[in-house]
């Protein structure tokens, strides 16, 4: 602690020429690597002998040497914003891999508590001008009037397609038999039944044999190949809210275990009962996210809107939200839990005890009675489970914050 400045300095410099040379070595010129090994020398006696004057002026040769050693590996400020925007990027994916990844709810299978994609048809152009516009941005709102640019007839196959902008914006595009296409700003199954791109198409939807998370049927159209599409005619008019953007926490259940009523995430694959359920490859070995019903070696029930575990009425704070309410009387969009499922003849048919066994667990949705869960298709086994759903972020609505 009591070396001056200089001496301190001189020995940095010293370090960091010997890192130079075990790292650049193989890169350097003989000639070079020799006349830095002499610099150094004449660094190490200047040093010993205590003469400022003399570390300084080797100091400043060295350091021109090294800067000088490698001209063609200089690296321009361009590349270095490069390497720090990959840097940035292995970083992002190893949060995303390993600690947190954000998700968006497409369905409607946990409202109230998070909203879906949800799309509302209007008569008139519902565009709200430039300020009404600026507002929607922050709560996730798009206001449709989508008119044709083009004419002719439409393609017969895939005539609707969806795609998705990063993780924010999903949009369907309207397929032409010429090869040209119409972007729409709603996500296909919302555009098919809530806006009616049938009715302004002049043609018949039908259901599909797929399923949603939220058992909903997709839509076909009936007749594509006759539909004729004539410019300025009206494609889809109306308001979209975007579904939340929440994030969930990877890294929470390698240090405890999954708890009962919490918000959770879980992966699809290999779940027989959604596959046998002919769910669309949209929607199947996806992401879903529910309310964890019940832990290993569970017995859960519903009786009357009501939820019971292993024989008593449920008391976590996310299940008694949700039976506040009833089907007839619900409170705070809270209808309670359905007691009763439809089974592929169309049947109703009372909910089965649901036994777990070791390293399953029970996944309920807060819209029982328009959600696709453990009721339908089973127990979620531990290796889906990827972790609960921790924070809000998007969009900012009532739903920002902390997820209960």
């Amino acid at each position: 602690m009591f070396q001056p400045r200089f001496i301190k300095h001189a020995k940095l410099l010293r370090k960091g020429v010997n890192r130079f040379l075990h790292y650049k070595r193989d890169l350097l010129p003989t000639t070079k690597v020799d006349e830095i090994n002499g610099l150094r020398g004449e660094l190490d006696a200047a040093i010993s002998q205590r003469n400022s004057t003399r570390i300084d002026e080797v100091s400043k040769q060295l350091n021109q040497v090294c800067e000088r050693a490698l001209p063609d590996a200089r690296t321009t400020e361009w590349a270095e914003n490069i390497e720090v925007f990959f840097v940035s990027i292995v970083i992002a994916l190893g949060i995303r891999s390993y600690i947190a990844q954000p998700f968006q709810i497409p369905t409607g299978s946990m409202q109230p508590t998070l909203n879906g994609i949800r799309a509302e048809a209007t008569e008139k152009d519902p565009n709200p001008g430039f300020l009404g516009k600026i507002g929607g941005f922050f709560t996730g709102t798009t206001y449709l009037n989508v008119v044709s640019d083009h004419e002719g007839p439409l393609r017969l196959s895939d005539t609707i397609t969806e795609h998705k902008f990063l993780i924010f914006r999903p949009y369907s595009r309207l397929h032409f038999a010429d090869g040209h296409d119409i972007k729409i700003s709603c996500p296909k199954i919302q555009l098919e039944r809530e806006l009616n791109i049938g009715a302004h198409l002049r043609t018949e939807m039908m259901e599909g044999n797929s399923d949603t998370p939220d058992r909903r049927a997709t839509m076909q159209m009936a007749n594509a190949s006759s539909i004729y599409v004539r410019k300025g005619q009206v494609l889809a008019r109306g308001i979209v809210q975007n579904g939340d953007h929440v994030i969930v926490n990877k890294f929470a259940y390698h240090f405890r275990r999954p708890t009962r009523g919490e918000v959770f995430v879980f992966t699809t694959k290999n779940i027989a009962g959604i596959e046998s359920r002919n769910f669309d490859e949209r929607w199947g070995s996806q992401h879903y996210i529910k309310r964890l019903g019940g832990v290993p070696e569970d017995t859960v029930s519903i009786k009357d809107s009501q939820l019971f575990i292993n024989g008593q009425l449920a008391t976590e704070p996310g299940f008694k939200r949700v039976m506040t309410g009833t089907y007839i009387e619900p409170k705070d969009g809270y209808r309670g839990y359905e007691d009763a499922i439809q089974d592929f003849t169309g049947r109703r048919v009372p909910v089965r005890e649901i036994a777990l066994q070791k390293k399953q667990y029970l996944a309920l949705g807060d819209n029982s009675y328009q959600s696709s869960d453990s009721r339908y298709w089973g127990p979620v086994p531990e290796q889906n489970v990827v972790g609960p759903g921790w924070f809000c972020y998007w969009p900012l609505t009532s739903h920002w914050g902390v997820i209960r």
